[in-house]
């Protein structure tokens, strides 16, 4: 690997377009910060003086000349060297991630490469400029990752109008065999991760990156620094460890937080309880979307995340201590992790005549269990499930449509919704002495929809309709009856009649935020 002194005598590599002629120099011209070498990657390179070229960096009529950080041939470079002419961010960092994680679980672990372009800069201007590039780049992708013996890796992707770049360091000492495989396995996750961040529209890919060996890699944290259309910024906080998982995301659309909590692992149900708690929410969220007219690329974001880590719980540590005494009583849980979400759209005024109407979108789920008592013997379990939905848009007179909003009369005829909706759903468990003394489910869910009818710009009707429902359940009697099937045989809670029985409390559970579908 080829490392940058400093100043004149720096070794800079410089890559010319093929078929490029250069100008002839006196043999008495001044040498000003020579380069030392001069490097092509599949092109005819030439030995140049940086004082030939003009600020763009290049000879008067011809193309800018490209500077290469490190004289490496490795596939990595060619990558790199493929992609700098792409004009999406998304081509640009195409299979970079991957293949600089390949490289480094190869055993190349020290790895800094960039290219960009020369301009009239001298070896010291370039040297900065070109560790700029792999920090404070427009475009900054970074993979950070701690091993359990204390070890920290960190890959970045870094991408501006003159520059690409990629990086990968260790600190803390040198990796064990098993932690450069452990590393490597996440490669192909990081660059999903990339291609769904720089997609149009975005995606959240994250799924991946909880998938680790939690025994040899303590915690994985994905940043990035995304430029957008009209200056705008999109950026991601990711970060999972065997404790907790937690995403933030911000972008022209708006935002979004989600955090979960691993510490409590007594709650989580088996593989089937959750993959039904999990469709249960994920269809709420289309529900909601579709109640408060929210834009589809950021709920699909929060279904992308919410699917990612509320899946692959960390495995492999100490068996949690029984939180009941039966398998049965934790279907009156959701069997999920709990979890903290929000997401709030840019609020946007898109009605010209009427500034004051706003269309907005903010939501707000989360699930916390609280559990006391000594033992299975003498226990309280309590769950909170809870949502809040607050939205206002504009609907054409059908209400099936965005209406396009003018200066004019004729564009003024609308329907202005506002919602505000709330549901929880509460699960109490009991034990003293060994016996189940309570087993309940309160929900409670609530629709408020305010609508508002505008033709030829004045309104001409307003309505207000609300929507409340209520339901509580107990359920000692068939939790009792299952802890004593349980005992005569360990195929009776697979039994059709009281299968379908737990099944349907464990539906009952999951938050409801239809108050219809709550009456019925």
């Amino acid at each position: 690997m080829t490392t940058l002194s400093p100043l004149s005598s720096s070794l800079v590599q410089i890559l010319r377009p093929p078929g490029q002629p250069l100008a002839a120099q006196p043999r008495d011209t001044p040498v000003a910060d020579r380069p030392s070498s001069v490097v092509s990657l599949g092109n005819v390179a030439s030995d140049t003086l940086s004082n030939t070229y003009s600020p763009r960096g290049q000879l008067p009529g011809q193309a800018p000349v490209l500077a290469w950080e490190s004289d490496s041939h490795d596939t990595l470079s060619k990558a790199i060297n493929t992609n700098f002419n792409a004009l999406s961010i998304a081509n640009r960092f195409k299979g970079l991630g991957e293949s600089l994680m390949a490289q480094f679980a190869e055993g190349d672990t020290d790895i800094s490469q960039s290219v960009r372009y020369a301009g009239a800069d001298n070896a010291g201007e370039l040297k900065l400029s070109q560790a700029l590039l792999h920090s404070k780049a427009d475009n900054l992708v970074s993979l950070n990752i701690k091993t359990a013996s204390g070890k920290t890796i960190t890959f970045s992707l870094s991408s501006q109008s003159d520059g690409l770049g990629v990086q990968a360091t260790v600190d803390g000492g040198t990796l064990s065999d098993d932690e450069l495989k452990a590393v490597g396995q996440l490669s192909s996750a990081f660059q999903a991760a990339v291609d769904g961040l720089t997609a149009v529209p975005p995606k959240l890919d994250l799924g991946g990156l909880t998938r680790f060996d939690s025994k040899i890699l303590a915690s994985v944290d994905l940043d990035a620094k995304l430029e957008l259309a009209n200056a705008q910024q999109q950026t991601l906080a990711f970060h999972a460890d065997n404790q907790s998982r937690t995403t933030r995301m911000s972008g022209a659309d708006g935002e979004l937080s989600l955090a979960v909590d691993l510490k409590n692992a007594a709650i989580l149900g088996e593989a089937q309880q959750q993959a039904k708690a999990l469709e249960s929410y994920l269809a709420q969220f289309d529900r909601v979307q579709e109640r408060g007219n929210a834009k589809a690329p950021l709920m699909d974001m929060l279904k992308d995340a919410f699917s990612a880590m509320n899946s692959h719980y960390p495995q492999g540590g100490a068996a949690p201590e029984a939180l009941t005494r039966s398998a049965a009583d934790q279907r009156l849980l959701s069997g999920l992790a709990d979890f903290k979400a929000s997401i709030k759209q840019t609020r946007e005024a898109s009605n010209p005549m009427r500034p004051s109407e706003v269309d907005s979108f903010a939501y707000d789920v989360a699930q916390n269990t609280r559990v006391g008592g000594s033992s299975t013997l003498d226990r309280t379990v309590t769950q909170y499930q809870q949502s809040s939905l607050s939205a206002s848009f504009h609907k054409d007179l059908t209400g099936a449509r965005n209406p396009a909003l003018g200066t004019t009369a004729e564009s003024q005829n609308y329907l202005y919704v506002q919602v505000e909706d709330k549901a929880s759903s509460s699960t109490h468990l009991g034990y003293k002495e060994g016996m189940l003394t309570h087993a309940s489910v309160s929900q409670s869910a609530s629709e408020d929809t305010r609508t508002q009818k505008y033709v030829m710009g004045k309104q001409v009707d307003e309505t207000f309709v609300p929507r409340h429902a209520s339901a509580r359940h107990d359920y000692v009697a068939l939790l009792e009856h299952a802890a004593r099937e349980s005992t005569k045989s360990r195929q009776a809670l697979e039994e059709s009649t009281l299968k379908e029985a737990l099944t349907t409390m464990h539906a009952a559970v999951l938050l409801q935020e239809d108050p219809c579908a709550l009456s019925r």
